[in-house]
């Protein structure tokens, strides 16, 4: 029984089933083989096969190529090798040639294909250019004196019955009607039976086939013959390299070794001992048997072009790397385990992440696609409906209107991924705390039911944030290559299949925080003239750097600025680089119960090994798994397994669908364990820790790399708090908003200047414990506008207002962000902003332009203003202009701050300070005298994160500054559900609760709270 026309959600927004449902259901029915063909493209094309090696099903490799100018379509099975690239530079060819024809296209590209067509008019010309064909009939069957039947009888072209399905049962016709309504932006009721399938287009037992086919008995029997000449069940490229470019003169691996030797001796100096040697021979020697010299000098030559990078990632404990300079930590130094990167049993291709600065990365990306222009493409990102998306969507398809689907598809909570997402969705939000308010009348009960259903579904193609394959033949005899809307090529294939089909992948990142360290540093140099870089000076040794980091004062310190980590840096009270890589690793949800040992632990100093044949293991984090690399070793020694088999041990935890690939291996842990006398108890002590590792976690080369920049953040933050601060803004990143950020600076004796059309740049500037206000945190303000202001200004400043009217001409909304702001306040001498937009508005209404007369601030109209500074008779001068009240102090601070989201010269909380007074609420600063008690606290919401409990209650950790600290909050599930539908980021309120001190940090316990607005 076989099935050689199929579709799975891969056909977007027309299929229904998932490729493993789509295998499961085959299986069901009772099919041996099958064919996915999907429509214009491969993307499921690895799941497939993993699918249906699960299910014993023989896979047959195929898509449908339709034409986007005819109604032309066809099937196209894989026959060969030769076919399978055929078939790839096909579905390339239809994404990227705006004059594609099947017609003319498909017989140039058509050996190792077989053919399926309905459509006759396609038939003779195909047949007369050889193309191996079969005449698709799909569902229903046809008279025999249907063109199609005459035209395959005439040139003798088989007729084979496929299924055609698009769905996999009868009831999946409404789920697959409201994804064509998503997709032609419409509702239901006015599609057309050209708009979407039939509902017969489901996979039926082939018994059905085989009655309705009565008529045609010999398109069954085609359908087996086809079958059986089709033996290619998927590629296998091996591991598929990037390559050299030619021109060296040299070998791959004599380069390799010649560039490691160079790049050691700058790294280490030029006599190299012992132990570096040995070590870069050891490397090298692996790199060569695996083929991998090529991938190396390509990634040396990209980190080249960048001004600073960090090497991340398992590759990050390659000396190789170290000394080609792809990576900045010394694997020497911190003992960083090779074998997790490169070993000789591993089969899959590993990669290097490397991350540059965020505004480099675009640049960098464009250089690689064009130095290795055809054989080179992005990774894609398969974008599926989340339960947000989803109900969003479907509600549309039901008329509803933005405002009220906002209301609830805002709700849903951001944790709420594919896997919360189980039956009877709309039950479960009602039972939410953020919906405790809201009535879910009809239509909402069907919407949420369409939206479970489709909740999954892959949406469209997205680019992976930084995976490049490069790739030695033209990459698309690999794979499709599509290409995105930002104009780059774009691989059909996700971050696992790529790594399935052995394409070895390269990961260039941005980062925010790069950027951050390289415009403190610019700014320093820019100021005093000298900055001794990071290559030669070694942050992490910095004592008082240390002290900072050990004390949690890390806000825009990169990886150790979240208020976990600076928590736990707290507890911890140590803030050395071999710690800090730790505490990296450890911060990971599935560890909280091992992070309160390993404090205790640090701080006593007594432990035992979790068993003695770890003795060894795991002695530098007191005996507590905490590196990704730490589950290899452990599976190794008390389990007996090979390097192989740990890795990918290692490597399915983190994988969301494992449950069976999980027991088997737990099945091989346990037995392996036995063998070597280890007691049940032990095993399953063990394993539980080995589990904490699912969801996301690192290995101890990429926690190092990263503390490596996050020192180098803390000790300019330390040593250069203003340029630092004024960098961590400009950049726009970081865990915090501008606001906190300006707070922090307040709080590090740093002035905050206002900004100022005749000082300010754009971005942030910061020198000698001031730091200016740049122009892009003015709301309104345009770039445009910005740079006009900066390229006027560099001829001559501002003189007076009608000097900036003119030679900017800003829009009306732009010159009350700028007086609001106080950008204008230097053309001011009135001290009032409001004869500001008066003096604006009269501008306006004489004309704008400066020839025009009488003007505004001419003689002979009106006389000089007050606002022209620069005059030197103003004070003297005629001026016809109204007496305009005194300005009221809190009603333009409270219009600076809506501009700007902050105060330049306080901490807006100080507005509320007789409420505050009157309630009794302790400053941040003096909490630590209150531990263990019940206090009252005022503060501004600044950052939070929900999560849930072990129960799947949702609770939320916040956090909350005045002008004196940060105060981390927790809100467990009760008073969460009580007060979560009243916490909006960038408000004041009131917290009671108790503080708990743990190792020393603070952390309140909110029982209730109140918006300080609605106090009195």
């Amino acid at each position: 029984m076989i099935a050689l026309n199929t579709r799975s959600h891969y056909s977007f927004m027309w299929g229904t089933g998932s490729v493993k449902d789509l295998c499961r259901h085959a299986k069901t029915l009772g099919y041996q083989k099958i064919a996915l063909t999907d429509t214009d493209n491969l993307c499921g094309m690895w799941k497939f096969i993993n699918a249906c090696r699960h299910q014993g099903l023989t896979p047959v490799i195929g898509a449908e190529i339709t034409d986007p100018h005819t109604p032309h379509r066809a099937v196209c099975l894989v026959k060969s090798s030769k076919g399978y690239s055929h078939l790839t530079r096909l579905i390339t060819q239809r994404h990227s040639e705006k004059d594609f024809s099947l017609k003319t296209t498909l017989p140039n590209l058509s050996k190792g294909l077989v053919v399926l067509t309905k459509n006759h008019d396609l038939l003779p010309f195909w047949h007369q250019n050889n193309v191996d064909l079969a005449v698709n009939l799909t569902r229903n069957p046809l008279s025999q004196q249907h063109p199609l039947c005459v035209t395959a009888k005439k040139f003798g072209i088989p007729m084979v019955a496929t299924p055609g399905s698009f769905f996999l049962d009868k009831k999946d016709a409404k789920i697959h009607l409201m994804l064509r309504a998503i997709d032609n932006n419409t509702c239901l009721n006015r599609l057309t039976h050209k708009d979407a399938a039939p509902d017969t287009a489901f996979l039926a037992p082939a018994k059905v086939y085989q009655e309705k086919f009565a008529v045609f008995p010999d398109a069954i029997k085609n359908s087996f013959a086809l079958a059986k000449k089709i033996e290619f069940s998927g590629p296998d490229f091996g591991i598929v390299m990037p390559p050299l470019k030619k021109g060296t003169g040299l070998g791959a691996d004599k380069l390799l070794y010649e560039k490691t030797l160079q790049g050691a001796k700058i790294r280490y100096g030029q006599s190299l001992s012992g132990r570096v040697i040995k070590r870069i021979e050891h490397e090298l020697n692996i790199i060569r048997q695996m083929n991998f010299c090529e991938y190396f000098l390509v990634v040396e030559r990209i980190v080249k072009r960048a001004s600073r990078i960090c090497g991340r990632g398992s590759g990050a404990a390659s000396i190789v790397a170290y000394c080609l300079g792809i990576t900045n930590v010394c694997p020497i130094k911190y003992n960083l385990y090779f074998e997790r990167f490169l070993n000789l049993q591993r089969i899959d291709p590993p990669d290097i992440d490397i991350d540059f600065a965020w505004d480099e990365r675009d640049d960098i990306l464009n250089w690689v696609l064009n130095e290795f222009k055809g054989h080179s493409a992005m990774v894609s990102s398969h974008i599926l409906f989340q339960p947000r998306m989803a109900v969003r969507e479907v509600a549309r398809v039901f008329g509803l209107p933005d405002a009220e689907i906002g209301k609830v598809s805002k709700r849903l909570p951001w944790f709420w991924k594919l896997n919360e997402a189980e039956d009877d969705l709309l039950n479960r939000i009602k039972h939410r705390p953020e919906f405790k308010f809201m009535d879910f009348p009809q239509p909402w009960p069907e919407i949420m039911g369409y939206a479970q259903a489709i909740t999954g579904t892959p949406r469209y193609l997205s680019v992976h944030p930084g995976g490049i394959v490069i790739t030695p033949n033209p990459i698309d005899t690999y794979v499709p290559v599509v290409t995105a809307p930002k104009g780059v090529p774009l691989i059909q294939w996700e971050k696992d299949g790529t790594e399935e089909a052995g394409l070895v992948k390269i990961d260039l990142l941005g980062n925010r925080s790069l950027g951050v360290i390289r415009d403190s540093i610019n700014s320093i140099k820019e100021s005093s003239g000298k900055f001794e870089d990071f290559n030669r000076l070694d942050p992490e040794d910095d004592y008082e750097t240390q002290q900072n980091v050990a004390q949690g004062n890390t806000m825009g310190c990169f990886y150790i600025e979240s208020p976990a980590m600076r928590l736990l840096q707290k507890k911890s009270k140590v803030g050395d680089f071999e710690h800090v890589v730790i505490h990296s690793s450890i911060i990971r949800p599935a560890a909280n119960e091992f992070i309160q040992e390993y404090i205790k632990r640090l701080h006593t100093g007594i432990w035992e090994p979790i068993h003695p044949l770890l003795e060894d293991v795991l002695n530098e984090t007191f005996g507590i798994m905490v590196f990704q690399e730490d589950v290899s070793k452990v599976a190794i020694k008390i389990a007996g397994f090979t390097h192989a088999q740990a890795d990918g041990l290692r490597k399915i935890i983190s994988k969301k669908d494992k449950e069976l690939e999980i027991a088997d291996y737990y099945d091989q842990f346990k037995k392996g364990a036995l063998v070597k006398k280890v007691s049940l108890n032990d095993i399953q002590s063990i394993w539980k820790m080995i589990t904490s590792f699912s969801g996301y976690s690192f290995c101890k080369p990429h926690s190092a790399s990263y503390a490596r920049v996050s020192f180098q953040a803390a000790y300019l933050k330390t040593h250069y708090p203003a340029e630092f601060m004024a960098a961590v803004i400009s950049n726009q990143g970081g865990f915090y908003s501008t606001f906190a950020y300006v707070s922090e600076a307040g709080r590090l004796s740093v002035k905050i200047l206002p900004p100022d059309i005749n000082k300010s740049n754009i971005s942030w500037k910061g020198h000698n414990h001031k730091l200016r206000v740049g122009l892009l945190s003015i709301k309104d303000l345009c770039l445009k506008t910005m740079k006009t202001i900066i390229k006027e200004r560099k001829k001559t400043v501002f003189s007076n207002l009608e000097d900036f009217f003119v030679r900017v001409n800003p829009r009306e909304d732009e010159v009350r962000a700028l007086v609001h702001s106080g950008g204008l306040d230097s053309l001011d001498d009135q001290g009032n902003r409001a004869a500001l937009l008066w003096a604006f508005a009269s501008w306006q209404k004489q004309g704008k332009k400066k020839d025009q007369q009488p003007s505004l601030f001419d003689p002979s109209g009106f006389g000089h203003s007050n606002f022209n500074n620069k005059g030197p008779d103003h004070n003297n001068s005629a001026i016809n202009m109204p007496k305009l009240p005194a300005q009221n102090p809190v009603e333009t601070l409270r219009r600076e701050f809506l501009v700007l989201g902050f105060l330049c010269a306080c901490h807006p909380i100080i507005l509320f300070k007789d409420i505050i007074l009157q309630h009794g609420a302790i400053k941040a600063m003096h909490l630590p005298m209150f531990a263990n008690k019940k206090i009252k606290f005022a503060g501004w919401l600044i950052t939070g994160k929900v999560v849930k409990t072990k129960h799947g209650d949702p609770m939320k950790f916040l956090t909350f500054e005045d002008e004196t600290g940060i105060v981390e909050t927790v809100f467990f599930p009760k008073p969460y559900a009580v007060f979560c539908h009243s916490l909006d980021y960038g408000r004041p309120y009131l917290l009671y609760g108790k503080l708990d001190s743990n190792w020393g940090a603070i952390t309140l316990i909110v029982e209730k709270t109140l918006p300080i607005s609605l106090l009195k």
